[in-house]
């Protein structure tokens, strides 16, 4: 029988010495960013505090958690900012294109040169039609530990000719969380 994602947050928290993260407030968790200049290389959550909704969630504390929260990423997203504004978007297919992207964790790379093709795990829909593409680390999840920065560098290219492109690119990171929880009552 295998771990599941809180145990595996739990194990890898206790691991690193956190040991209040089982006290917190369990949860399902998406970060997104997007860049809505187009680019052939793109680096999302670094400097995305700058970045106000709808372009970025991340929020003023930018690519790290707070103390006692931590994200076990079980997927990662692409897809297309349709305008400069960031509100519409559409997936990676409808442009013919794919993402080769690392994942980086307090300066250590954890996923390299990972490529998320055209026509992958269709999720993250934009009004039920336009899917990006997705890679699911379900099963086996890897953590943002509390206060530690992480960021993503794609590169985004053609799916067929397999050559780089210029565009615009959003990235979202998502899975089981932990949020702050005081365990107090107002």
């Amino acid at each position: 029988m295998g771990m599941s994602a809180q145990d595996k947050m739990l194990n890898v928290a206790s691991r690193l010495g956190l040991t209040t993260l089982k006290d917190m407030q369990g949860t399902t968790r998406m970060v997104y960013d997007s860049q809505t200049t187009a680019a052939t290389n793109h680096t999302f959550f670094k400097g995305a505090a700058q970045r106000a909704f709808p372009l970025s969630n991340v929020g003023a504390n930018g690519n790290q958690f707070q103390v006692n929260e931590a994200l076990l990423v079980e997927k990662i997203g692409f897809f297309i900012p349709t305008a400069a504004d960031g509100i519409a978007y559409t997936g990676l297919g409808a442009n013919n294109r794919s993402v080769l992207f690392d994942l980086v964790i307090g300066n250590k790379t954890v996923m390299k040169d990972v490529s998320c093709e055209l026509g992958g795990e269709q999720a993250f829909y934009n009004d039920g039609t336009s899917a990006s593409s997705v890679i699911d680390l379900e099963g086996v999840g890897i953590l943002i530990p509390p206060q530690v920065e992480y960021y993503v560098v794609a590169k985004i290219y053609n799916a067929a000719a397999r050559t780089a492109e210029t565009a615009r690119l959003g990235c979202y990171l998502f899975g089981t969380g932990a949020l702050l929880n005081f365990n107090t009552t107002i």
